[in-house]
Parts: C-alpha cells; sequence; structure tokens
C-alpha cells in the first residue's frame, strides 16, 4: 500500500485515555491484589493499551512526563530488560496508578 493510499490515524489524545480507563471498574490499582493465584490478570489488556497510545507521536502524548513515554517505547519494542519488569501485576498496577493520577490532573 502506498503512503498516500495509508489511512492515517489519528492522535492519541487525553479522552482517549479517560475513556480507556472508563471501560473497567474505577479501582485505585496501588489496592489491588497482585497475586491472583493462577487468574489471568483483568487489567493485563489495558496495560498493554496504554503502552500503545503511550508509544504513539502525539501533542498530547508530548505532554506526558518523559518517563512514560520511553518505557512504553521500550515495552512496545520487546525490550527484555522492561518486558521482565512488567512481567508481573505488581509493576503494572504501579504504573497504570501513577498514569491513571497524572491523567486526572490534567483533565
Amino acid at each position: 500500500m502506498s503512503s498516500q493510499s495509508a489511512v492515517k490515524m489519528r492522535q492519541p489524545e487525553l479522552n482517549d485515555y479517560q475513556n480507556l480507563f472508563k471501560l473497567y471498574p474505577d479501582v485505585e490499582f496501588w489496592k489491588l491484589d497482585s497475586h491472583l493465584k493462577g487468574q489471568a490478570d483483568p487489567y493485563l489488556f489495558l496495560f498493554r493499551q496504554m503502552m500503545g497510545l503511550m508509544e504513539e507521536e502525539s501533542p498530547f502524548n508530548r505532554t506526558l512526563p518523559i518517563t512514560f513515554r520511553e518505557t512504553a517505547k521500550r515495552y512496545m519494542k520487546g525490550d527484555p530488560v522492561t518486558t521482565k519488569h512488567f512481567n508481573g501485576p505488581e509493576n503494572r498496577y504501579f504504573l497504570l496508578s501513577d498514569l491513571k493520577d497524572w491523567l486526572h490532573l490534567q483533565g
């Protein structure tokens, strides 16, 4: 497909992040029990979606703290150290909690 016929994707904005969080129960991620005893993490897909959004270039994303953006880029590229760091839910919940709080302050 030529670059002229490629579909231009909309750049992430604050409401994209807020709308994703609204799809899930309103929880305090730092309070969640991260030991799910063999159960699937119900917030893993949300975490991956947020990382994908933060990786994208947009005017809003340039306002995100650089640590969020750099971490998302490393995670989405499959950096072994970063993916290992987020292998368990504790660190994913910590990032989601910080991101949610930061977004709340923005809107």
